[in-house]
Parts: C-alpha cells; structure tokens; sequence
C-alpha cells in the first residue's frame, strides 16, 4: 500500500507542477462561467424592438388588442379605403391585417407581412387569441369571471405524513442533478488523464522501469488514486470560484439545498462509479500505442457512463417504476441513477445496499480485470491489442 500512496503522489505533483494543468485549471471555470453567464446576461440585455402593424379595425377593438399584446408590439390603425400594402412598404412597418365582423366567428386573420419577425408573430397571435376568447365569451353571455371559476384547476397541495417538513421536491432534484453532472465530469476528465498517462508512460518506455520494482496492480492503483484525488482538487478549486457567483447570480437557496443533499449516497456511489470507468481508461490506455486509437477508445469507454442519461426522463416522471429500479441497480448506470432517484424518493434500504453491492463488487472485478491487462500491454510495444488478445490476457496467471 505504501508503494500505490507513492505513486498517487508522483501523479499529483506531476500535474500539479504541469503548465497545460494549471492553465486548464484556471481556463476551464471560465470558459464555463462564459457559456453560463453571458448568455443571461445577453438575454437581460437583449430588450425587444419596436414591432409596427398596421390594421383595419371594423370591430372597434383596436385598444382592447393594444392591452393584450406586450408593449414593444406598436398597432397603428389605417384609414377606411386606405392602401395597407403601399403604407407598410412606405413606413417600413411589419405588416397589417383587418379585423372584420367574422373574426369572432371563424377566429382567422390573414395577416400580411412585409418581413417575417417570429418573435412579432408569435406575441400578435396570442394578443389575437386572448380577443378572440373575449369576443366569444361577450357572444355568449358567459361573463369572464363565471368561466375563470368553472376552469380554474384544483389546487392539490402535498401535505407530508412526517412532523418536520421536507425539502421541496425540485430542491432535491437540482442538487442530485447537479452533483451527478459533477461526479460524471470527474470520471471524464480523470479518465482521460489517466488513458493519456498510460500511453505516455508506454510510448517513453517509463512503464519498463517503473515495472520493474512494483507490481503493476500497485502501479494502476497509484494512478487511479492520484488522477481521482486530482480530480477532487479541480473540482474544489471550481466549485470555491462558482459558489459565490451562484448564490449572488441565482435565485435559488443553494446553501440550504446543500444541507438537504444525502451526503453519504453521493459519496458511496460517486465513488464507486469513479473506481469503475476510471479501471476501463487505464486498462484502455495500456492496449493503445498511439494518441489516434487512444482517441477512439475513449469515446467508446465514456458512451459507458453516458447510459445514464437515456434513463433520466423514465426516473424523474416515474422514480418507483420498474426502469428507475433497474437502473439504479445496474452497475454501468446506478453511480448517477441512483444519487437523482434518492433526491426524488425514499429509496428501500434494500435496494440502496444491492446496488452499492453490485456496484462496488463490479469495480472490483473490473479493476482486477484491468490490473492483467495493464500487467501485459503497459510492455507491447508496436501495435494495439485486438479483443482476442485481451481476452487472452485476462486468462494469464501472475507469478
């Protein structure tokens, strides 16, 4: 064990002494804060334009429609007679359309437009449809409170069987969803550190040395927990930057929904699922022999992880269902289905310690598994294994 802590903490300072590290450190949050922020702040910035119709009102609704479309939709109404068509094109509006006796009827208007503006379009169709349900409504003599009373939804509240009140349901899912994300990014960007160290060691022939005076078990156990405790290092280091930008930027209670989170799952099965892929990189990695098939490799090992995403629709709708139970147990998809069904549900404890089983029962079949592989193709040089030679290397005894 002394040796794996040894090698844990070579990989540590290794790429903590690493420029392209450090600077993907600092990059990376920022390049995330920019995706995050800029575009509410565009979307803050982004003020509707004026949006100009001209219309033919034989109804006499012209101010009644004014006060159901929002401001930046601008209704000049025309003369009787008057040339819509040349008046648009001088004025440089929209468009224009008439409100005649049947609209209330057949509730269809032609509006013609000089230059297609969905975001007009849109805000004048529902300004139209809210008229048109008045006209209708004054048509037959239903008054508008009497229909508000006779459709008004029912007002169903979830009232709790325990005496303390939970956390709302929505807090839970928001935490459990961010916290799967973050555990899946961990294993992503750990994963492929741990691949690229393997084919670097392979290609420098470093793994010749470094073979020769430990196990190669205790060698990929070293770099499984270096890379990990890295990742932890990258995550502490963004979520120090983002949480005071999140509880200033957003309306929401983040620090109570923290409070509110089932530490212990997250940590279980974020570990678990973290041991799993990270022994499918590094085994990867040993086969490869250059950066090219490394490449497509990788992409193949994290659609592994990515499976838990086709079962988030089935689990948040129907977190008891038979889908959400069985990808909460199945090793390859319970590290992230099982932290966002804990948010939604009281899971059976029954169900929770089976799929912590399995789950860490499977990394540890897979970590030995990939422990022969590595003993055998950290030292092939010159090709990459095919599936046959891997099968065989895993049937190969260590002296």
């Amino acid at each position: 064990m002394r040796n794996t802590w040894k090698i844990a903490r070579w990989e540590i300072l290794r790429n903590l002494t690493n420029k392209q590290f450090l600077i993907g450190l600092v990059i990376t949050p920022l390049i995330m804060a920019l995706f995050m922020v800029v575009p509410a702040l565009l979307d803050r910035w982004n003020q509707p334009a004026e949006i100009t119709y001209y219309l033919l009102d034989e109804l006499g609704a012209a101010d009644t429609l004014r006060e159901l479309v929002p401001g930046s939709i601008v209704l000049r109404e025309a003369e009787p007679g008057a040339d819509l068509a040349e008046l648009v094109r001088s004025k440089k509006a929209s468009g224009y359309f008439i409100l005649d006796s049947s609209f209330a009827a057949t509730g269809q208007v032609d509006v013609f437009y000089h230059d297609r503006n969905s975001q007009g379009m849109s805000s004048l169709r529902q300004g139209l449809s809210a008229l048109l349900q008045q006209l209708r409504l004054e048509l037959s003599g239903v008054h508008p409170e009497e229909l508000a009373f006779v459709t008004a939804p029912a007002q169903v509240r979830q009232v709790p069987l325990k005496e303390e009140e939970p956390q709302p349901e929505v807090m839970h899912l928001v935490v459990a969803t961010v916290f799967s994300v973050l555990i899946f990014f961990l294993i992503f960007t750990s994963g492929t550190m741990l691949m690229q160290s393997a084919l670097q060691e392979k290609r420098d022939r470093m793994a010749e040395v470094v073979l020769s005076s430990i196990r190669p078990g205790t060698l990929m156990q070293g770099k499984i927990i270096g890379h990990f405790l890295l990742g932890l290092i990258q995550l502490g280091f963004w979520l120090a930057l983002g949480l005071p930008i999140a509880i200033f930027l957003l309306d929401f209670p983040i620090l109570e929904a923290l409070q509110a989170v089932n530490l212990p799952v997250i940590l279980l099965f974020g570990l678990g699922g973290y041991l799993l892929f990270s022994a499918l990189f590094v085994g990867l990695g040993a086969t490869m022999d250059d950066p090219q098939s490394a490449g497509n490799a990788q992409g193949l090992v994290v659609m592994l992880p990515m499976l838990s995403f086709l079962f988030v629709g089935p689990v948040v709708t129907n977190p008891d269902g038979s889908i959400a139970v069985f990808a909460s147990i199945f090793p390859f998809t319970s590290s992230a289905i099982m932290m966002l069904r804990s948010g939604l549900v009281a899971v059976p404890v029954w169900q929770m310690a089976l799929s912590a089983v399995l789950l860490l029962v499977t990394a540890y079949l897979t970590m030995r598994m990939a422990a022969k592989i590595f003993r055998v193709g950290m030292l092939m040089y010159g090709k990459n294994a095919t599936p046959k030679e891997i099968m065989r290397w895993l049937r190969y005894k260590e002296n």
